[in-house]
Parts: C-alpha cells; structure tokens; sequence
C-alpha cells in the first residue's frame, strides 16, 4: 500500500486497480490508462459545468479540459496497434456507463470543446479494426452518425466508468479539491504508461535495437510534452478556495510522487547501453556527434535521449512556474524546501555526459572552422574599411611599441581582461585568424578575449620574433603557446601584427595561426576515429 500523504490523497492505490489487465493485448494497457484518464476528464467538465462560484473560470477550465482530451486521443493514437485481440473479447456492445453521456446535455458554448475531441477521436480510430465504445455517445453528442461499424472492446468491464465517477466524487471538500486531485491522478494516469515505454527502449537498446528503442522514447516524450501543459489546468483555481485545502492536506504533494522519481530513473538508465556500443565499437562519445552517419542508429537514440532531457526539464519547469504562481517563490513547499530551490530539478543538465560530449563537439568545431568563424555574417556587413591601413603612416617610437606588446602578452598570461582591454583604442579590433570576422569595441573584444579564457585554463605564452616598423607604428609578433584545455595538454604558434594608432593605442590585431592545430590535439584524446 501506497503511504505518501500526496498518493494517499489521490487514491493511488484504487487508481491503479483500473489499469490491471486481462489479455495480453498489446492495445489493453493503452486503452486502460487512456480510457481512464479521459472518464475523468468528462467528469471534470461535467463538474465545472455545474460551478456556481463567481470567481469560477468556468469557460476557461472547460476548454483547457477538452484540448487536454484532444491530446490524449492524439497520444492514444500512437500507442495503438492495428492487431485485434484475442478471440471472445470483442462485442457488439456498447458502453453504457461512460461519463462522456453526462456532455450531451451541457449548455453549447461548453460542448464545443467536446465536440471537437470527438473530431480527433474518429481520426484515430477510424483506421483501427475496432472501436472503444463511446462512438455511439460521439454520435449524440454531434448529432450525427459518423462511425463506421465495428465490434467494441469491452468498455464498461475495462474501464469501469461508475467506479471511476465514484472514485471521482470522494473528492469534495470543497471545489477545488476535485480538480486539484483529478489533475493529479490524470498525471499519473499518463506517468504509468510512460515508465512502461521507457522501459521497454531500455530493453530494446540492451539488445542494440537502436530504432525501436528510440520509438519507444519518443512515445514517453510525447506524454510528458501533454503533462507539462496539463499541470497548468491548475493555473483556473481560484486561490481563496485552494488554500484552505492546501493548508488541511499539509504534507500531500506532486513533489512526493513515487512514479515521477521512477519516470527519472528510468531516463537516466537509457545511457548504459551507448557504453556497451562504445565498448563494442572501440569508439568514444564523441565518434557518435562527428560521425552520425557512422553510428546512424544510436545517433538517432541519442537525439530521442535529447528530446526527452528537454521534455523532462519542462515538464520541471512548468511544475516549478505553477508552484510559483500559487506559492510564491519564498514559499515552503509542503517538502520543506523553497520553491525558488526547484528551479536546479530544470538547470542542470540531465544527462551530464551528454552535456559534457556537446560542449566538447562546440570546441572542436569552434577551432577546425576557426578561419571562416562568422564570415557569413561579414558578407553582409558594408564595413569600408581597409585592412591594411592603406599604406598610412602612423608613426610610434618603437620603445613604446615594444612596452605596449609586452602589456598585451602579460596581460594574457594573467588573464587580465580589464588590462587587456586597456590597451584598445575605442574603435580597436581584433581578426583571429586572419579571415575570420573581427571583435570590434570594448563588446566584442571583451567576448574575444572571455572566450579565450574559457577554453585556455592555463597559459604559457612567449614571444618568440619581433619585428618592429616604428614609421608605420606597425609591429609583427611571433609567439608560440603551451596551454591547458580541461587537462589537455596543447601547444601551437602563430604571428600576431599590431598596428598602433598615434597615442599608442591598439587599433589593429590580425592574428595568423591554424586553429584546426588545436582540434586535432584535442581530438586524439576525445575521439577514437576511424570508428
């Protein structure tokens, strides 16, 4: 038996008897959760139909309800096979109990929400060798005869819509606490058959069956993109009715849900198999992003893995925004932590080694396209400016020439930015390499020379040959670089040329090197190429 306060609450226990299943149909367990999910979803709006509260959103919460329906057909729909079950189960019958009846009589401007789920509903199934059984109601509740013949599944045994509407009016302390419980017990509704897909991807991955793993992932993105919105149905409470709830039901949360923290659980074990692949193929993390067409299959794992990082940080995020606008950020939750505390569940990466593959392929690739970095955008600058100075002279006695280079370098060695940019003149830039597009002003040299930091942990950098042209107050620097990338060792060398401006102010740096230098050091350590 389930203790939490929160599944306590909403009756867990109880819920998951509906989900029990008695063939070994691959379309009960869907149809179950689903068909379950969607009676309380009728009873919802039934329920909101008849609120006579002036503070009630009534119109509001029915139509965020119906388009909630019309996205669990759709998710229905991609749970479904095109296979008849077992022999006895199907029956011109039916059902008689369905919630769905109780819409037929609602006021015109609440059933059209209802109306057009009813729309979705026929798409799904119309090329399915069967129907559920709520088609004869659709049809009342449209006023037409749009299905065509086929046998049903056994509604009212399956689902069990009066023990759902009973299950469903336990809930009435007062008139937020049946939308407060439903929303949740919908939620975890949905979370069940996620767990389930995820965990048959893993399965499927164990035996490197990389495309239906990467189905089954997608299925259960699909499913939390649908909670992270659902979640908000919660935003139409009026709040002077939902605290006083909130304040007897204490230490009952969502936070405290047993399926969210399985849910995460399973997500983080669909990495395990990419190391057995790795293992297998005498390849790194990084082969798989330089090389999809290598590793097509599990590339594409990987991207579904991507997806469903996003979609759990939403589904966080929202949960996070809700309890905020309920809350308030300096809130308690009932867990005893700030609500403002949540927003880690959403930053941090979920998959840290994916992240760290990402930032990894951003630097290599920063430094093999280095010579063409932002020339796309160049080609569309009008910047008359000749690089070159056009011949004019701009004389500085070389001591100050040489004071001023010695500055710049020192400057890098210890990381001085402030120092660094001091050495500018206001309209200064920099072109590193030679071709790329240049840093121009305080802004861009500054994200030059942050950048440089980022990568470079440490640096040793000397100056190796100076030739100094203190009529054109021009100078050309060779240097080379030992420098530290996470721990990577790397070194390279190239030439810098600086043309002063008359106050000895830095107003041209163009920077020769082969920045593909460093991705290649880098690469012998991250990579394993050929795969």
């Amino acid at each position: 038996m389930n203790t939490r306060p929160y599944e306590l609450y909403i009756s867990l226990d109880r819920l998951k008897k509906f989900w029990q299943l008695q063939t070994h149909w691959s379309n009960e367990l869907p149809l179950r959760v689903a068909l379950t999910s969607l009676e309380l979803s009728f009873l919802l709006i039934h329920q909101t139909s008849q609120d006579t509260r002036v503070t009630a959103r009534r119109s509001e919460r029915i139509e965020r309800i119906s388009m909630g329906c019309r996205q669990q057909i759709d998710l229905l729909g991609e749970w479904l096979h095109p296979n008849l079950p077992p022999d006895g189960v199907l029956s011109d019958t039916p059902s008689v109990q369905t919630n769905l009846k109780e819409l037929v009589c609602l006021d015109s401007t609440y059933r059209q929400g209802i109306e057009r789920w009813s729309h979705f509903h026929r798409i799904i199934f119309d090329d399915l060798p069967f129907a559920v059984g709520l088609e004869p109601h659709i049809n009342a509740l449209r006023n037409c005869d749009g299905f065509e013949a086929k046998l049903f599944i056994p509604y009212d045994a399956w689902i069990q819509p009066q023990a759902i509407a009973t299950f469903f009016h336990k809930r009435d302390f007062n008139a937020e606490d049946g939308l407060f419980a439903t929303v949740h017990q919908m939620t975890e509704c949905w979370l069940f058959l996620a767990i389930g897909g995820l965990r048959r991807g893993d399965r499927a991955a164990q035996q490197g069956q990389w495309s239906i793993a990467t189905g089954w992932i997608d299925r259960a993105r699909s499913i939390l993109d649908y909670l992270s919105g659902h979640v908000l149905l919660l935003e139409t409470m009026v709040l002077s009715d939902y605290h006083p709830l909130r304040v007897r039901l204490r230490d009952a949360s969502g936070a405290q849900s047993a399926q969210v923290f399985e849910l995460v659980g399973c997500a983080q074990r669909l990495l395990e198999p990419v190391e057995g692949y790795l293992q297998k193929r005498d390849c790194r993390w990084l082969d798989l992003y330089r090389h999809p067409e290598t590793h097509k299959g599990i590339h594409h794992y990987l991207q579904a893995l991507a997806s469903l990082e996003t979609r759990l940080s939403s589904f966080f995020f929202y949960h996070y925004k809700l309890a905020a606008q309920v809350l308030g950020t300096e809130s308690l939750g009932s867990l005893g932590f700030e609500v403002q505390n949540l927003t880690k569940r959403f930053v941090e990466p979920f998959y840290s080694q994916l992240d760290r593959i990402r930032y990894q392929h951003v630097v290599v690739a920063n430094f093999e396209y280095g010579e063409v970095a932002g020339t796309m955008i160049s080609s569309f600058e009008r910047i008359e400016e000749n690089k070159s100075n056009n011949g004019e002279r701009l004389p500085l006695a070389a001591n100050l020439m040489e004071q001023q280079i010695d500055r710049y370098f020192q400057a890098i060695r210890d990381r001085d930015l402030d120092r660094w940019l001091d050495l500018f003149s206001p309209d200064g830039w920099i072109e590193d390499p030679i071709g790329s597009r240049p840093f121009r002003g305080n802004r861009g040299l500054r994200i030059f020379f942050r950048g440089f930091l980022k990568v470079f942990e440490s640096v040793d950098l000397q100056a190796t040959k100076t030739k100094l042209d203190p009529e054109r107050g021009q100078a050309q620097i060779d240097w080379s670089i030992r420098a530290t990338h996470k721990n990577i060792p790397v070194q390279f060398a190239g030439t810098e040329e600086f043309q002063f401006n008359s106050s000895g102010k830095l107003k041209q740096v163009r920077v020769m090197q082969n920045p593909c230098d460093v991705a290649q050091q880098l690469l012998t350590v991250w990579t394993k190429s050929p795969c």
